[in-house]
């Protein structure tokens, strides 16, 4: 899992006190296992990379996923530090999410004790927002939105979710009230390419973003006093991961801290049709040096 990986190995600079506890020639999972959770992880990630290479929807796929989830679950019990209870719930959620074991119960389960393990952290909170939202469950996503207003009432990110729910509530009450609207049956309404991936614009809604990195400033562009808005254009996966970038506009010493912040994004996963699916959208992302 391309989350579970990207966590694991923030956690393993955390558990590598000294070069005697991470030498060179140990492999990541050696590393982690000074951990008793972490190893149950490690046994976990291998699990689910078994689910991955096994044909989608098939049984195999299905009982590696169980697994995978069993030893996530086992680390839970086994670890005392927050950071790998951290990465063991995220791992959980993934596991049971719509595009693994569609569990809604057990998602709601791990997002809530993460939620309540990382308080200052709202990006589970979006997640659970969404999860009730895509369940139906309207008013606790609203709920859940507004929480986590009233928690950070300074910090912009959640006016932003809320605005985006509401738009999306809007949307579909016209779609109820005018037939006009509604996509008609036999229609081509999204674009894809021909790798299957959908295009956002073309029918396709925006994906709405539930994790933002700001790019930083390179230094060496900021002494250079350049500036401007770098363009690119993504690819959001299944899970939600941008997995493809490619400049459409250029600036020669923005580009790369550009697209390593872009790489970070974490979106909503998008659905035609009942199934969730790759999306191709273009981003912004503007540099504007610090006012002194």
């Amino acid at each position: 899992m391309i989350v579970g990986s990207i966590l694991l190995t923030g956690f393993i600079a955390l558990v590598a006190q000294s070069p005697a506890q991470a030498a060179p020639q140990q492999s990541p999972c050696e590393q982690a296992l000074v951990d008793a959770g972490a190893g149950e992880i490690c046994s976990g990630d291998q699990a689910a990379w078994l689910a991955n290479a096994a044909p989608k929807a098939s049984a195999e796929r299905a009982r590696q996923l169980e697994v995978a989830a069993e030893h996530y679950r086992k680390a839970l019990l086994l670890t005392s530090h927050v950071a790998t209870k951290v990465l063991a719930l995220n791992l959980l959620a993934d596991s049971y999410d719509a595009l693994r074991l569609n569990d809604p119960r057990q998602l709601e389960a791990a997002l809530r004790e993460l939620i309540r393990l990382t308080p200052n952290d709202l990006m589970p909170v979006y997640r659970l927002s969404k999860f009730q939202e895509d369940q139906g469950l309207i008013d606790a996503a609203e709920g859940t939105l507004l929480g986590a207003r009233y928690e950070q009432p300074d910090v912009v990110e959640p006016y932003k979710m809320l605005s985006e729910f509401y738009s999306r509530r809007a949307l579909a009450r016209r779609r109820e009230n005018d037939p006009q609207l509604a996509p008609q049956a036999g229609t081509p309404q999204v674009e894809r390419d021909e790798n299957e991936v959908y295009r956002v614009g073309k029918g396709m809604a925006l994906p709405t973003k539930l994790a933002d990195v700001a790019a930083k400033y390179p230094p060496e562009a900021l002494a250079a006093g350049v500036q401007g808005v770098v363009i690119a254009e993504i690819v959001v996966n299944e899970s939600g991961n941008v997995t493809d970038t490619k400049l459409l506009r250029s600036i020669p010493l923005l580009d790369e801290a550009a697209l390593e912040a872009v790489r970070q994004w974490r979106f909503s996963p998008s659905v035609v049709n009942g199934q969730v699916v790759p999306v191709k959208m273009t981003v912004t992302i503007n540099f504007t040096p610090p006012h002194r």
